[in-house]
């Protein structure tokens, strides 16, 4: 079984988990690096964020981000924040985007989340209906 079935295999294992314990937030780091035409994409040639959603039922959603912010400086490390919202309600988590070349990277994450709450990576909301 190729590495990217795996790991899809572990997130829906781990959703199907998540989903018998109701509404909660869930952000973890990924460590595998999935196909592109996956992905849609919103964001500047500066600062572009990269999503799927991987699976939604009536009370939550589970999407898999990434992105890149283009810094040309020494910066090693940043924090990008993924801030949620929804009526009376605000939470924030922060990721590390590392230095790759001229770009900060953001690596790929999973997040699982109430899905009447908007997700926010940086000020770009991520996760709503398809474009």
């Amino acid at each position: 079984m190729s590495d990217v079935r795996k790991s899809l295999a572990f997130l829906i294992v781990s959703v199907l988990l998540s989903i018998s314990f109701g509404d909660f937030l869930y952000l973890v780091p990924l460590s595998v690096d999935f196909p592109e035409e996956l992905y849609e994409s919103t964001g500047t040639r500066s600062f572009l964020v990269k999503y799927f959603t991987l699976f939604e039922d009536e009370f939550q959603k589970g999407i898999v981000f990434s992105g890149w912010i283009f810094s040309p400086s020494d910066q090693a490390t940043t924090t990008v924040e993924v801030k949620l919202e929804g009526k009376g309600e605000q939470h924030s988590f922060f990721v590390e985007a590392i230095r790759e070349g001229f770009y900060l990277v953001i690596p790929p994450h999973l997040l699982v989340f109430p899905k009447d709450l908007k997700v926010f990576i940086g000020k770009y909301e991520v996760g709503g209906e398809p474009r």
